[in-house]
Order: C-alpha cells, then structure tokens, then sequence
C-alpha cells in the first residue's frame, strides 16, 4: 500500500477522460488515471497529457490531492507493471516535468515509506540491471530556493526540468551502452531524482528519514564492483542536503568518515584508462567541499583519511591511479 487512494474509474473513465480538458484539476486527474488503467490507448492518453505540459497550459490546473495520487500511482505502476518501453519513458517524463512546476510545489501531501522505497529502488538498481552501464545525469546546477530564510525550509532542487537531461535524444553518460537505452536510464533516474527532492522539500518529516536513505545507498555503492547509475544523481541531491546543514553533529562526521570518504577509492577501472571514480568524481567532491566548508573542524579527519588512501608512485600502474591523485589533490587544495 502506498500513500495514495487509487480512484476507481467506471466503464466509462476512459471516454470521459478523453473529453475533459486538462487545464482543470478534475479533468487532469481523470486524464492520469485512464493513463494508468487504459491500456489499449495508454500512448494516448500520455502523449495528451505530455503536449498539455509542453504547452503549459496544464499550469492552469491547481493542483488538489487527487491530481497526486494519480501521478504518483501513474509513476509508480510505469515502474512495476508491464508497461511498454514508450509508455514508461513517457510517463516519467510527464512526472517530472509536473513536479519542476511552480505550482506543483505545494505541501500537505503525504507520500509514503513504500512509495520512496520505490524511487529509492530505481535509483539504486545495479549497472547491469540498468542495462546501460554506468550512465549519470549531465551535471547540471542544483539550487536551494527556500520560501523562507531557514535551512529546514530550503529545497533541494535538481535540474530536471521539462524537456531536460535524458529526455530523449541519443543520451551519452559514460559511454556504455548509448541510444535509447541510455536515454531512457538517463530519464528513468532524473525522474527518480526529481521525486526525492520534490518530497524532501515539500514534506518534512520524512527529512531525516530521506537523509539516512541516501546514506545507507551510498555506502552501498561504495563498497565496490562498478557503481549503480544512481551513484552521481545521488550526490548531486546529497550536496544540496548538505547546504542546508546547521550547527555540528556526530551525524555529519559520520557521513564524511563512513560514506563520502569511501568513495574516493579507486576500486575498480572500467578499462585501462579510465576509474570507477570518474562516473561520479565531480558531484562527489563538490558534496565534500561542501561539508568541510560546513565543518571545518573536520578536515584534519578527512586529509588524514585521504592521505592513507593516496596511491604510492612506485605502485601506480595505470592512468586510474594517476587520476586518483588528481581527484584528491583537488578535494585538499579546494578545501
């Protein structure tokens, strides 16, 4: 059970969706169910919904409770049921470009523990079950617009707006697998990503929860073997997290001593010339910079940590160890 109500439709949902406009919250919600319960014209209904929203005319609809739970009960049968490969591509498509709106940032909808273990699970599935290697999202900004002044209330806002990284194109990541494929990972994660910040925003208190989830991930992905695609996107949302730290706590030596450290590891190559690290170097230093900024009384531990990780010269062999000096020399000297 997620948070959501399914509302049932009649025999004639499909029809009536059909008929309504999309620019109102009822024929919006109606137009995202017969998207999920309808389908011999699934296509349909989502390739309506996705010109609404390139056109923005679906903005005129306020958002109401209704309209998420079907979103979100869209989002989440596209990633479990047998949905064709279009269908799942456009449906996370539509929910992240519903979520980047202005007016799709409301509070007071509740999601629930099983609904971000889903996100969570699209996030953090392995590279070969991905099948597209390790791809990542284009670094793009992440910003920390907050409706008020105080950390809490800051948001962790990742660029996957309408028509951004991953939707459709050839994609590029790391340069496995390419195509479609690539495209479609590169979307699925951006979708993911945009659920997790959408929520750690607008819902509070599953802050603390949504926090030690990416922890837990991370230190997942660290523990070697080649890094899941969720990896970079991960951190890119940890680093706004962690801009909107307060005062000092044990919490955050732990995240630096037990997660970000570890992965600076060069662990494994994807060839002779190239680290697992280099998927994921950039976010994972400006994540770290970023803590250390936050706590300086943390970086004897960190260079401390990072020195004993420096490869020796006499028993450097490739251009991955050559790589991991530079990484490190950048987090010491930038820090």
């Amino acid at each position: 059970g997620f948070f959501f109500h399914v509302y049932m439709a009649d025999s004639g949902a499909s029809d009536t969706a059909a008929a309504l406009p999309l620019d109102n919250a009822a024929g919006l919600a109606s137009a995202l169910r017969a998207a999920r319960t309808d389908g011999s014209a699934r296509l349909a209904h989502l390739d309506r919904l996705l010109s609404t929203l390139r056109s923005q005319t679906v903005r005129d609809a306020v958002p109401d409770p209704p309209i998420f739970s079907e979103l979100f009960s869209l989002l989440s049968a596209a990633w479990q049921e047998p949905f064709e490969a279009e269908a799942a591509r456009t449906a996370c498509e539509l929910a992240a470009g519903l979520l980047a709106l202005p007016e799709f940032a409301v509070g007071g909808v509740h999601v629930s523990d099983d609904f971000l273990d889903l996100a969570f699970s699209r996030l953090c599935q392995p590279a070969n079950a991905a099948g597209a290697g390790a791809a990542s999202l284009p670094a793009g900004p992440v910003s920390l617009v907050g409706s008020s002044g105080s950390s809490a209330a800051k948001s962790v806002r990742a660029s996957s707006a309408p028509g951004g990284p991953g939707f459709g194109g050839s994609g590029g990541g790391s340069g496995f697998g390419g195509g479609d494929a690539d495209a479609a990972l590169k979307l699925e994660l951006s979708t993911a990503s945009e659920v997790v910040v959408w929520v750690y925003r607008w819902q509070p208190s599953s802050r603390a929860g949504l926090r030690l989830r990416i922890g837990r991930a991370l230190l997942r992905m660290s523990s070697g073997g080649l890094p899941p695609p969720g990896t970079a996107p991960l951190l890119r949302i940890l680093a706004a997290v962690i801009a909107g730290f307060g005062r000092p706590t044990s919490a955050h030596r732990s995240l630096l001593l037990s997660v970000l450290l570890p992965l600076h590891r060069p662990a494994g190559r994807l060839d002779e010339t190239t680290p697992h690290l280099s998927l994921y170097h950039e976010p994972l230093v400006h994540a770290m910079l970023l803590l250390l900024r936050a706590q300086p009384s943390l970086l004897p531990s960190a260079l401390g940590a990072m020195l004993q990780q420096w490869p020796k010269h006499q028993a450097r062999s490739s251009h991955a160890e050559a790589t991991s000096e530079v990484h490190q020399a950048r987090c010491c000297s930038s820090g």
